[in-house]
């Protein structure tokens, strides 16, 4: 008598394709679990770090628009500003096109200015950005603004009716270029959008 497959193996049907399948599942199952923990860890160190730094700005001694006004001379002109935590303390930096908007990007040098924004005075140190992805970035945000005759001074002064602007730069949403600005009351942040061409806020 031929015996069958489940006959030479003891008698039983082979149960190792549904162990493979369920090891598979768990597997899966932990890589998961793994991702949601790592993320909500992200956001709570995030969180964190956002809650520093908005309690760390009614420190500052000196505002965007003081720092953008000290280093946006001659030609040079502001494509972003922010406050950000450095070393646990708050530093304020502002980044230029060093050559203006008549002059191209790719003929341009992009700068960051920046220091710790709590001391009397704001040492800034400058640095000419020679990466690849700063230039990249700063290339971006000098294209944008050299279509436009907005400016980050005047949109930091509109801004500053919602509160303390602590960043503000350009980007594409939703298809349009906008100023992202992103301002302070107490412990709460808020980001508006405003249109690159008119400066008006726009919704959604």
């Amino acid at each position: 008598m031929i015996k069958t497959d489940s006959e030479c193996l003891g008698g039983y049907p082979s149960s190792r394709p549904m162990e493979v399948n369920m090891t598979t599942k768990h597997f899966m199952a932990t890589i998961a679990f793994g991702l949601a923990m790592a993320a909500s860890s992200y956001a709570a160190f995030a969180q964190g770090a956002d809650q520093a730094l908005l309690r760390a700005i009614g420190d500052a001694k000196v505002t965007l628009a003081q720092g953008i006004a000290q280093v946006a001379k001659g030609n040079e002109v502001p494509t972003e500003a922010k406050y950000e935590m450095e070393d646990g303390k708050l530093h304020l930096s502002v980044y230029t096109s060093a050559k203006g908007f008549d002059t191209a990007a790719e003929d341009n040098s992009f700068n960051e200015y920046g220091g710790e924004a709590t001391a009397a005075t704001w040492s800034r140190e400058k640095e000419v950005f020679a990466d690849l992805k700063h230039i990249a970035r700063s290339a971006q945000y000098h294209t944008l603004l050299s279509m436009t005759k907005m400016t980050i001074p005047a949109i930091v002064q509109k801004a500053s009716t919602q509160g303390t602007v602590f960043s503000v730069k350009e980007k594409i949403r939703n298809g349009k270029p906008v100023f992202e600005v992103m301002t302070a009351q107490g412990n709460a942040a808020k980001t508006t959008y405003y249109d690159l061409m008119t400066g008006d806020p726009v919704s959604g």
